[in-house]
């Protein structure tokens, strides 16, 4: 693959758009992929395309038409972009300031990050863990992590695991707009006999493979989440060649320790192939 590329499914994580959306919005002529492979059909996107995919987003999350949207990415003026919101329809009236502000935010996100430190690569050794799955919306999120932490916790305690880590998740590209898939996991020290009250939870033993991966820390809310994950994908597009496994994050600090959401701290870790592999 050529430098600074991303596959579609690595794509898809960095910019928070489905498999299943970057194809159709291909087809509609709106975000074409800088190579498809003529041989396999695969995909790849550019890192610069990422810009493009979060004014997408954040436009469609807006409901403005297909049409319209390519006019604004085709004009690339912001003077278009007003004209063609306010054409959109009153109810989008209040909202036109906050819109044009987010797409500005959006548009110098990756090269002026503020909420995450640098990205550095990092050898992840393989982790025994506790398990608890679910396919949720993006409402549903928090709440699932909640109940997964609890459900995880009381697991550990019954079975009397000892818990050798930080609570997180598993995440594979998205493959549909509405829902995410997520593993949530918590660190154990040595696999422990499951009560059958846990197993009839939902929770399961399980393993993370070690792997080598890219990490960006960030700090504060997980409405926020999305640029590290714009800024991270760039990274790994441009340095690295991206693993097969899903993308991790650890809850360093969460709800959990703290009511204030600035406070938060969660990890990201990309799975990326050691320099040896590449």
């Amino acid at each position: 693959m050529s430098d600074d590329l991303l596959r579609i499914g690595e794509f898809s994580r960095a910019s928070w758009l489905s498999i299943k959306a970057l194809r159709a919005y291909h087809e509609a002529g709106l975000l074409v992929p800088a190579e498809v492979d003529p041989r396999t059909g695969y995909r790849s996107y550019s890192v610069a395309q990422l810009t493009d995919a979060a004014i997408i987003r954040r436009l469609r999350q807006l409901d403005v038409p297909l049409d319209a949207v390519k006019h604004v990415l085709d004009a690339r003026d912001p003077a278009v972009t007003r004209k063609v919101l306010a054409e959109h329809g009153a109810v989008l009236e209040e909202r036109l300031v906050a819109t044009q502000q987010a797409i500005d935010e959006l548009t110098i996100a990756l090269e002026a990050p503020a909420l995450h430190t640098p990205v550095h690569r990092r050898p992840e050794p393989a982790r025994t863990v506790l398990t608890y799955a679910g396919t949720v919306s993006e409402a549903q999120w928090e709440p699932f992590l909640a109940q997964a932490r609890t459900v995880l916790g009381e697991a550990a305690a019954t079975s009397g695991a000892v818990v050798d880590g930080c609570f997180g998740g598993c995440y594979p590209p998205l493959a549909d707009d509405d829902e995410q898939d997520v593993v949530a996991f918590v660190q154990i020290a040595a696999p422990p006999l499951l009560s059958s009250s846990a197993r009839a939870a939902g929770v399961a033993l399980g393993e993370l493979p070690a792997t080598e991966v890219a990490v960006l820390a960030h700090r504060g809310s997980y409405d926020d989440l999305e640029q590290a994950y714009r800024h991270l994908g760039a990274w790994v597009g441009a340095n690295a060649e991206p693993g097969e496994l899903p993308v991790r994050e650890l809850y360093l600090v969460g709800p959990a320790e703290t009511a204030d959401p600035d406070e938060f701290r969660t990890e990201i870790c990309w799975p990326i192939r050691s320099e040896e592999e590449q």
